[in-house]
């Protein structure tokens, strides 16, 4: 598969479905604690779980990453993807990951996934 530099309409598209995310969760919030709050907040942290996973589960699916070090780009899963540090820094988005070639860790550059 090939990879590509991420893009200001990637990151824009990426922050909405976060925040879509985030007020689906506040949302279901509001109306789960109203009816029972035992089983509102059951209910609501299952409505969190499922969240959660349909963004991991995008992320992975769009995005992979490329080591600092060596230059290897490489793909990980989403229970790698969803325990992984990751932040914003002046040379964009990262990942702190193993590479699967130099075996070190570090903070690898977020890509683009390009479907052939």
């Amino acid at each position: 598969m090939q990879y590509e530099h991420v893009t200001r309409h990637e990151w824009e598209r990426t922050a909405l479905y976060l925040a879509v995310g985030m007020l689906l969760i506040v949302t279901g919030a509001i109306f789960l604690f109203a009816i029972n709050r035992i089983i509102g907040v059951i209910l609501w942290f299952a409505l969190i779980a499922v969240v959660l996973v349909l963004v991991v589960s995008w992320h992975t699916k769009t995005y992979a990453y490329r080591c600092k070090k060596c230059g290897e780009e490489f793909e990980i899963s989403r229970v790698t993807n969803f325990v992984s540090p990751q932040g914003v820094g002046k040379d964009g988005a990262w990942k702190y990951l193993r590479c699967p070639r130099c075996d070190k860790h570090e903070r690898a550059e977020v890509l683009k996934k390009v479907k052939p």
